[in-house]
């Protein structure tokens, strides 16, 4: 017992450390800028830039300033396109009004999924709150805009966590061809997803692990079913994204996952040039 009692108390003082070491500027959020090359992508959306947010977590545990700060920083990208990937509020139905008011202002169409938190809050109250401010939510459906004079399809596939996901429906109707973006709040839907064809595929929902302890978080996430704790994967033919998100659902502290917004510049492979 008091071996026991001693590893959980090393495991808390490894925690705290963690966050004490954290630089103030990466507490959230960084922006992260990759260029993607995607299977597939129409070479009229050559150089299209995307803007990636999640887990916003609106209420006790999420300052308002941090989520204002990633919108501002999705902004001051210039994206062509913002995708959200799910679990805005968590915890009390009271936070669905303050995230409509936080996230109001994306000038660039904007597509979003719920996730697990939002259906244990209050589902249609934040769908009718995204809504509000003209960003479409897709609930296993797609739609499909036209940017730079070429079709992109925008598939969603809703929450898996609580039952609601059903890649089937989601993809029914897809071309088959040409730019695909995937947005899921759970990563594991990924494999799903990718067994529809080529797509860049972005998920949430992990936060990265939120508090990482080198060799113990990702073999704890991985006795627990989540193969994908952040960051890229190769999935057959198409790319995965994890973002660790910019709120908390539990802990406010992050160590090792640093709240983010990831800004892609996608790139047509050689071979669809």
């Amino acid at each position: 017992m008091l071996a026991r009692r001693n590893a959980g108390r090393s495991a808390l003082a490894s925690i705290a450390r963690l966050g004490r070491l954290q630089p103030r500027e990466l507490r959230g959020p960084r922006t992260l800028e990759y260029d993607l090359v995607i299977p597939g992508l129409d070479p009229a959306h050559d150089g299209l830039k995307v803007a990636h947010l999640t887990d916003l977590h609106v209420g006790m545990l999420t300052p308002d300033r941090k989520i204002l700060r990633a919108i501002a920083a999705a902004q001051a990208a210039k994206p062509d396109l913002v995708l959200l990937t799910g679990d805005y509020v968590c915890y009390s139905p009271k936070f669905v009004g303050r995230l409509a008011e936080l996230v109001r202002g994306i000038s660039a169409p904007c597509y979003a999924v719920l996730g697990n938190h939002d259906y244990w809050t209050d589902g249609e109250g934040v769908r009718r709150a995204l809504e509000r401010n003209g960003y479409a939510v897709l609930r296993n459906g797609h739609s499909e805009i036209t940017l730079r004079h070429a079709p992109l399809s925008i598939v969603g596939i809703d929450d898996a966590v609580t039952g609601h996901a059903d890649s089937k429906r989601a993809f029914a109707g897809v071309r088959k061809q040409g730019s695909r973006i995937v947005l899921t709040h759970v990563p594991s839907i990924a494999d799903r997803a990718a067994a529809e064809g080529e797509a860049l595929i972005l998920a949430g929902h992990t936060h990265g692990g939120h508090v990482v302890i080198p060799r113990v978080t990702a073999r704890i996430a991985r006795k627990l079913g989540s193969r994908y704790l952040a960051g890229f994967y190769r999935i057959d033919g198409s790319l995965l994204y994890v973002n660790c998100g910019i709120g908390s659902s539990s802990i406010p502290i992050r160590a090792g996952a640093p709240a983010e917004v990831a800004i892609f510049t996608l790139r047509a492979a050689a071979t669809d040039k």
